[in-house]
């Protein structure tokens, strides 16, 4: 049996409790290369029963690329690669020379899947007798991609073989290429397996489980990435993207959670592997927050900084699932405690001790996240920027009376979701300033809340600003690590109850 050691893939992905963010776009861009809107790619795909080999054809109408490129380590799985009928392409470092496409307007190429594999590395190993790999070390392309590319691929794989992606599925069985699709990793699994598919908050989900038969049934994992989906449709109203891959490996871990870890990537569209515990049982994974986590960066353009894009995440993964009830699982709640205030306490009580976690040090929270991935950290980075959110969202929905707050900025960050680029903290939050200053001259805000005065606060700062530690204006009080909720003053109260209230769903 063919197996991956799973403590060297953690070691590359990094701390099993910090996953993270999708992979930088890939390859360059020059000028001198054709391209353009009128350029159509098709691709066909297929693969030997044994998944050692690829077959890809790609033909291309339109500008005549000069180059092919894929992920920079790509070019040593290529056993051939030819104009169809015609001569063998020439190497030029980590790309192919195209001098004609010949009569038929085709490259064919022969790709070593099983090489790729047996690496061992996270963007290609085999998880039992399937492949979970990158596209981008197979999906060859012309060096310079148009922003709406009109690019398919067709998959002729063996009975029984199945690919689970994240690229849109047409009526006919092709996948829909986007832009995204040739510049960002994306998580794939190739093998003999059946997918699990289904519907859930608005979103198509095609889950792969590798690695062996966990506990866990098929319709336990259903539910536990459905109830994930529904936990960020608390801020969005429905998932985030139309359409998701899931590669779930089975695989163990150490500590006592059912989800040992988890990494979303946006190539092609939305798709995130996560490692699950083979004895994770059906109910122990109902609103676990590894899953949902991550799919609430598909909610979030991708954001160069970890203090925003990880630190934000962090916040409403736990806020989310109070909202959605999904808080203390299999825990006793008196029935003297409403709901509202179990989930409540919960939440603030996670908050409490992840802001403790964090602690404080020589550096800010700018620094450390500046250096997060080549040092280390992540707590004083995730919790300091959910430190960072909870602040702004406090003081908006105190400054609205709660009609406005950080979910209406996250919300309103959806059109950028799409575009293949890395955006900056800065240029979100000037964003930011500009939506709450029209909220101030609307009326909708009684002071001036400007988010990125607010952000300068904790990013300048060596600890998380004490008025948070303590969860100041939320009507508690903090007992040797314990949260105790109070019930007065009013404004207060009502301030906590406006966080963790389930949300109606959005039109």
């Amino acid at each position: 049996m063919r197996s991956v050691v799973w403590f060297a893939v953690f070691g590359l992905l990094g701390c099993v409790r910090s996953p993270l963010p999708v992979e930088p776009a890939l390859g360059s861009r020059t000028d001198s290369e054709a391209s353009g809107s009128e350029a159509r790619w098709r691709y066909r795909a297929s693969v030997d029963p044994e998944l050692g080999r690829m077959q890809l054809g790609l033909c291309i109408d339109g500008p005549i690329p000069k180059t092919l490129v894929a992920s920079p380590e790509a070019i040593d799985f290529v056993r051939s690669a030819r104009v169809r009928g015609g001569n063998e392409l020439e190497r030029a470092g980590q790309g192919l020379l195209v001098d004609t496409l010949g009569d038929h307007g085709c490259i064919d190429l022969e790709l070593d899947l099983a090489a790729m594999a047996n690496q061992g590395e996270r963007d290609a190993t085999w998880v039992g007798e399937s492949l979970m790999l990158t596209p981008t070390l197979w999906l060859w392309h012309p060096r310079q991609v148009p922003e709406q590319i009109d690019a398919t691929l067709e998959l002729d794989l063996p009975e029984g073989v199945h690919l689970t992606g994240p690229w849109p599925i047409e009526p006919s069985g092709l996948r829909r290429l986007g832009q995204s699709a040739f510049v960002w990793a994306a998580w794939t699994a190739l093998g003999r397996f059946e997918p699990i598919e289904f519907e859930a908050a608005g979103c198509t989900f095609e889950v792969a489980v590798l690695g062996g038969r966990p506990t866990a049934s098929d319709e336990g994992i259903r539910n536990w990435i459905r109830v994930a989906a529904e936990s960020s449709a608390q801020l969005f109203g429905q998932f985030s993207r139309d359409r998701a891959a899931v590669v779930v490996v089975v695989a163990n871990g150490w500590g006592r959670d059912p989800v040992h870890f988890g990494m979303a990537r946006r190539g092609g569209g939305a798709s995130a592997m996560l490692i699950l515990d083979p004895a994770a049982e059906d109910d122990k994974l109902l609103g676990e927050w590894v899953a949902t986590h991550e799919f609430l960066h598909f909610g979030m353009p991708l954001v160069a900084e970890p203090w925003m894009a990880e630190g934000f995440v962090t916040y409403y993964t736990t806020v989310l699932r109070a909202r959605q009830a999904m808080l203390g699982r299999g825990r006793e709640r008196s029935p003297f405690e409403p709901e509202l205030e179990f989930q409540s306490r919960l939440a603030l009580q996670s908050f409490a001790s992840g802001f403790e976690d964090a602690g404080g040090g020589r550096r800010t929270l700018r620094r450390a996240s500046e250096s997060m991935r080549e040092v280390g950290g992540y707590g004083h980075v995730y919790w300091g920027g959910a430190a960072l959110a909870m602040d702004l969202d406090l003081q908006l929905r105190a400054a609205s009376q709660a009609k406005r707050s950080l979910d209406d900025l996250i919300r309103s960050m959806a059109t950028l979701i799409p575009e293949p680029r890395r955006w900056t903290a800065d240029e979100l939050f000037e964003r930011f300033d500009r939506e709450v200053a029209s909220w101030r001259e609307a009326g909708e805000l009684d002071r001036d809340v400007t988010p990125s005065a607010i952000a300068r606060e904790h990013l300048d700062a060596r600890s998380i600003p004490s008025h948070i530690v303590e969860l100041e204006g939320l009507a508690v009080a903090l007992d040797g690590g314990d949260v105790r909720l109070l019930a007065e003053p009013a404004d207060p109260v009502l301030l906590r109850q406006s966080l963790f209230a389930p949300h109606p769903r959005l039109p």
